[in-house]
């Protein structure tokens, strides 16, 4: 009859809600308090900042009496900052984007949007972009145009 006995006090201590101390020293120790549910859960160490990234304008093709590129240069720190902006929800983010921007015989931005493809075409970025692009004034293109101004934004 001792084996039931014996398989009831392994089986006990595992049911129990005391476990039996293992050490005269452990039986003296006052019980750990329970974690408090409004204790402040420990979140993950933040992420080490980015560095800042880099944006390069590319040619811009356009009518030989309308010189877009001195325009879009004036926006390139928006683009940059647009860029990391998007890359603190996107760290990843990088590669070729091709804007297109589309000016109106006066020289203001109607619409920007870009081309499908290239990893940099990311639906913030863009709208970003297009917000900047919108505080600028090209030349008078002698009527309606549409420039491709392709972007390269790296890490």
């Amino acid at each position: 009859m001792k084996a039931p006995w014996s398989l009831m006090l392994l089986v006990l201590p595992a049911c129990a809600t005391h476990a039996v101390p293992a050490s005269p020293a452990a039986a003296a120790a006052p019980p750990a308090a329970p974690a408090s549910p409004s204790a402040p859960v420990s979140a993950p160490p933040p992420a080490p900042p980015l560095s800042p990234g880099m944006v390069s304008i590319g040619e811009i093709a356009a009518s030989p009496k309308f010189d877009p590129q001195p325009t879009v240069a004036t926006v390139k720190a928006d683009l940059l900052r647009c860029y990391n902006e998007t890359r603190t929800l996107i760290p990843d983010l990088h590669g070729k984007l091709m804007l297109r921007v589309r000016v109106n015989d006066d020289g203001k931005v109607t619409a920007t949007d870009a081309q499908p493809g290239g990893q940099a075409n990311d639906p913030g970025l863009i709208a970003c972009i297009a917000d900047a692009m919108q505080t600028v004034t090209f030349p008078r293109p002698g009527g309606n145009a549409v420039i491709t101004v392709p972007l390269v934004f790296r890490r």
